[in-house]
Order: C-alpha cells, then structure tokens, then sequence
C-alpha cells in the first residue's frame, strides 16, 4: 500500500579452514592409499524485515567440524583384475543456536538450539574384472553405520545401517561403441543445518529445525549408451531411473507459538532422468579445430505431497537444463576462443505454507579468449552475461495448510543481472 514500505536486511559472515594429508605408494605387493582431512567451519547471520506494524529479528550462529581419515589397500594379481578393499571413519558435528523476535517479543522456535553430531564408519570392497576385450565388470559393496546424537531440550541418539552395493556391467561390441548397465545403491547425505531454524525473512519466513531427520536412500538404475566418432566426436546417451525412499522435504511442525515449516522426509518417490551429451568436431564442416560440445538433461519427478496429498514434483529438481559449448583452438594465435549458451532454468520449492517458482530466464552468454604466448603463461579474457539475464521469483505465504487456504500474501522478486569483465593472468612454475 501507499507509505507501506519493506525493508529487509540480511548481514552474514563465514570463517573455513581444511587441512588434509593424502599419500599414496606400495606396500609389499599391494598398493596403499590414505586420506586425513579435517574441516573447521563458523557461520552468524542476522535478518531484519521492517514494515508497518510487523518488525521482525531473526539471528543464528553455529560452529561446525568434520574429521575423515580414509585406507584402501588395492591388489592387482593380473592385467585384467583389480581388488580393492578399504575403510573410512568419520566426525561431524554442528553446535547452533538462534532467537526469534517479532515487535520486541522472542518467539520460540522449535530446535532454536541444537547439538548434533554423528559418527559414522564404513568398510568397502569391490573389484574390477576385465572378462574379454568386449566386456568388463565392477561388482563390490560398501557397508555404513552411522551413530547420530543430538542435544536441544533433550538428548536423543539413532542408529543407523545401511549397505550399498553396486554393480556395473560394460559392453563394448565395437572399438568406438560401449554400453553400461548400472545398478547402485545410494545414500544421502544430511546437513546438519537442517536439525537449527533457519530463516529467509524475505522469502519463505521462519523455518523450524527438526531433530528426527534421517539420510534419503536412493536405488538407482542406469543404462548408457556411447558412440564415438570423427576421432573427438562423442555422442553418449544415458537413461535413469531412482526409487527413492524418506524423500528430504519440509513438513509441518506445531509448537505452542505456531506452525512452522521444517526440512523433514515426506516418504517415498521416484525420478527419472535422461541425459544427452554430444560432442561434435567442427573440421569436417570447414572449422578447423573447432568443437561444439551439447548437453541437453531432462528430469522427471514425483513425491506426495504432505500438505494437500497430492503427486507433485521433488522441491528443487530443475525438470530441464540445456547448454551449448563452442570453442576453437587457434593454433597460429596460441589462443583458443569459446562462447557458451545457457537456456535458464526453473525450479519449485512446496512447503506446507509456502510455494516458490523461481526462474532464471535467458539469454545467458558467455565469451573468452585463453592466450598462451609461453608454455608457462597464461592470459585469460572472458565476458560473462553480456545481455543481462533475468531471474523471476514468486513466492505464496499462506495462513493455513497449502492447498487447504488460498495464498494470504504473494510476493514477486525481479532482478535483472549486470555483464561481469574478468582479466586472469597465471604463470606456472
């Protein structure tokens, strides 16, 4: 409305540090490989949205650590087989807390502080067999438990197993032709993140924390095909299908001072997904040293909704992403000038009180030209965007369950986006 103004501010700051130690050589007849890395990580962020009537302060802090040492021992009794065994051992933790306050008065938020931390290890073995020329096989599993405890009003510890197999066949009927048939189990990752509220005071609002997450678990199915051709050209096509289980989304939290939105698993979905990867050698049609390099994905995706129980797409899957590559090489100039194309994309987000459409809407270019006058010198040119691209984004607030209520506020976001000019100059030793 008229003198209704909004301000929203947003002031944020990170510190990371990673140290790590990687060796690998021979030990006896057998080859050793070991991983040490170690993450150290501290984060604030502090929001106000100003309005009339409603003034809003949301501030968090937390402090984060991971620990990985990893050992693979691999063997190799002939030309055609590899064996490989190994383990990993981990530590991570996230120590957060925040406050809330709207008008003055604190609001409690559900997990407003939170300690979690997880342990978790894992043992591993597969091999590799080369069977004929024509036909080679991988086939091994790793096995996780993972311990996770966390601490806010009270303290809980879970348990966790999980075996994940894998198995690839390859087929290779011709010199330039290969076909792979894969089979994984895969399992997601958490972030600690979500066991804290959160906030996005210009968005989606006040986001509770939940400290009964479990990882997603992915089956995953896969079929490639690769045809190889023009002696750089490539076309590889490749079709997969997940059943996925505890999809990661948000669910609904009550607590004495509201709803509220939470990262939560929404149960089980699936995608599929068919990507096109082609690379094409320019000589041929009168551009020497030229390539134009295509990927094209497209994504299908399906959940049910926790809010209205209907099917709707995986929050966050982009359901399309096409993108162009030409470059040539200039032997005569030591250069090589590409351009690059992106079509844009699109993404929903559903929460139980909010939806999101975001879009980048194209054109999006880029330019740049690599001289290399010396083989230790490098000088790089590159316009990025150079037509501004647009970014759209509309987000509904409802006052109730979504889909039970019709949106109480929608608020759209425009941005359009600035060319970038980057001069890199790099000299090897």
């Amino acid at each position: 409305a008229p003198g209704n103004d909004w301000f929203i501010s947003d002031s944020s700051g990170s510190k990371k540090g990673e140290m790590g130690l990687h060796w690998l050589g021979p030990v006896g007849g057998l080859e050793l490989e070991t991983l040490a890395l170690q993450r150290l990580g501290r984060s604030t962020d502090r929001q106000v949205s100003s309005a009339i009537g409603d003034n809003e302060v949301f501030w968090t802090r937390s402090r984060t650590a991971e620990s990985i040492a990893r050992a693979t021992l691999r063997y190799r009794p002939n030309a055609g087989l590899t064996i490989e065994a190994g383990t990993e051992g981990a530590y991570n933790f996230l120590d957060g807390t925040s406050t809330y306050a709207v008008n003055t008065l604190p609001v409690a938020l559900p997990s407003a502080d939170a300690r979690v931390d997880e342990k978790r290890g894992e043992i591993f073995a597969q091999a590799m067999w080369t069977i004929t020329p024509q036909w080679k096989l991988e086939a091994g599993s790793r096995f996780e438990y993972s311990v996770i405890s966390e601490t806010d009003t009270i303290n809980r510890s879970r348990e966790f197993f999980y075996p994940k197999p894998r198995l690839l066949l390859t087929w290779s009927p011709l010199s330039d032709t290969q076909v792979r048939l894969r089979y994984e189990r895969v399992l997601g990752q958490l972030d600690f993140s979500n066991f804290v509220a959160s906030s996005s005071l210009g968005a989606n609002g006040v986001s509770a924390g939940n400290p009964n997450l479990a990882p997603d678990r992915h089956s995953q199915y896969e079929l490639s095909f690769e045809q190889h051709f023009w002696d750089k050209g490539a076309v590889v096509l490749t079709l997969t299908h997940e059943d996925i289980s505890r999809v990661m989304d948000y669910i609904p939290v009550t607590s004495p001072t509201g709803v509220f939105d939470a990262p939560g698993n929404i149960g089980g979905g699936h995608k599929n997904q068919a990507d096109l990867e082609v690379t094409l050698p320019l000589d041929r049609l009168g551009l020497t040293n030229g390539l134009l390099k295509a990927t094209q994905i497209w994504r299908l995706t399906g959940v049910r909704d926790p809010a209205t129980g209907a099917t709707r797409a995986i929050s966050g899957v982009r359901p399309r992403a096409f993108q162009y590559t030409l470059s040539q090489d200039v032997e005569s100039l030591k250069s090589t000038w590409t351009i690059f194309f992106f079509t844009g994309w699109n993404e929903h987000y559903y929460r139980p009180t909010h939806f999101e459409n975001s879009n980048m809407i194209p054109p999006y270019f880029e330019l740049s030209w690599d001289y290399k006058p010396t083989p230790q010198w490098m000088i790089s040119t590159a316009i990025r965007n150079p037509l501004p691209f647009g970014y759209d984004d509309i987000n509904a607030s409802y006052a109730g369950l979504r889909g039970s209520v019709e949106p109480s506020t929608i608020t759209e976001f425009k941005v359009k986006s600035q060319p970038r000019l980057y001069i890199e100059i790099r000299r090897t030793l």
